[in-house]
């Protein structure tokens, strides 16, 4: 799970009632379709379920009892082979029900779904890449009565997110909660309570706009591939020419807690670099840190991103006030230009 915004909303505080908003809450994507989605699962433990089961938090028994009769009524299509729909059609939300739920419920948790699985990747449309009409309607509504929104992202790959600026005042947290298998119910009601921490990073940009993806006109073309980017791959591009035009970078995600790194001793020979790093958990919650090392090629008679990976590694639980050594390698020949 990624955390890519919390102003302090989360974790919620044991008791707090959250009024869940969202179709998938209960049709929820543990996988995409696909060879992989198409396996029979023993159960799935949907999110409004997975909260339930917390015992941590009050859920809003009049919006769940909403949501389940408008879902048996309205049971979703799941198409067929390698035609699978990429979301589920959204419930149209009134002012009233929203009310309603606001009376009681302090907390919005809004859950937005796609299917991203095999041959259904993602599309430049609404309910694919981007969100549909009523999500929107369903934001705004939302966001007329709730002050504190908790955006989740049950998705296979990243989607337009250019839309959350327009409740940039309301929307206090987006975790990217993905499509986590059988227990993702259970897991995500774990770290909106605070019993674990997420320590999820970004393994893409997510950018402002489509259009700003260097692949953007070429990308899918079934005459010819267009490699237009060259070794500007990725977070390479938008390192070394489009860091403006970045949402939240490769590389980036949230915990509950703060860390404190510094660079204990590098040893070299012939063959790598190897790091030592000292990583101290300053904070007030147990988290895991991913310590990841860029490398920077000044002065080089060839092209080169500005900036690139080349190691990282991810440490255990540290408790408040833990301290561990990490020792990351770096191939020497990843130096070569």
């Amino acid at each position: 799970i990624v955390m890519l915004k919390n102003d302090g909303v989360l974790p919620y505080k044991a008791g707090s009632e959250v009024a869940v908003f969202g179709r998938v809450q209960i049709d929820y994507f543990a996988t995409g379709y696909g060879s992989g989605g198409d396996v029979r699962k023993p159960y799935v433990v949907n999110l409004i379920d997975g909260l339930k089961n917390s015992n941590e938090l009050k859920v809003n028994e009049y919006l769940e009892n909403i949501y389940r009769e408008w879902v048996k009524n309205n049971p979703v299509d799941h198409g067929f082979w390698a035609h699978w729909p990429r979301s589920h059609p959204e419930m149209k939300l009134t002012d009233e029900i929203v009310e309603s739920a606001a009376k009681s419920a302090s907390e919005a948790i809004v859950v937005l779904g796609r299917s991203a699985g095999e041959d259904r990747e993602n599309a430049l449309e609404a309910g694919s890449y981007y969100i549909t009409d009523d999500e929107l309607n369903m934001l705004r509504a939302i966001s007329k009565s709730f002050d504190s929104i908790t955006l989740l992202l049950n998705i296979g790959s990243v989607m337009d997110l250019s839309f959350i600026d327009e409740f940039s005042d309301k929307i206090k947290a987006i975790l990217i909660v993905w499509q986590g298998g059988m227990e993702s119910g259970n897991a995500i009601a774990d770290v909106l309570t605070g019993k674990v921490s997420p320590s999820g990073h970004l393994a893409d940009t997510i950018v402002k706009d489509y259009k700003d993806y260097p692949c953007a006109n070429d990308f899918g073309r079934k005459d010819y591939c267009n490699y237009v980017e060259d070794i500007y791959v990725g977070y390479r591009y938008f390192e070394t020419f489009k860091k403006d035009r970045v949402l939240y970078p490769f590389g980036y995600g949230l915990t509950y807690t703060k860390f404190d790194l510094s660079l204990n001793k590098v040893k070299m020979d012939n063959k790598l670099f190897a790091f030592s790093i000292n990583v101290k958990n300053i904070g007030n919650f147990k988290a895991k840190e991913v310590v990841q090392i860029y490398l920077q090629k000044p002065n080089t008679p060839i092209d080169n991103p500005y900036r690139q990976l080349v190691g990282f590694i991810k440490s255990e639980d540290l408790n408040p006030s833990d301290e561990v050594t990490l020792e990351v390698k770096v191939p020497m020949n990843e130096l070569k230009v």
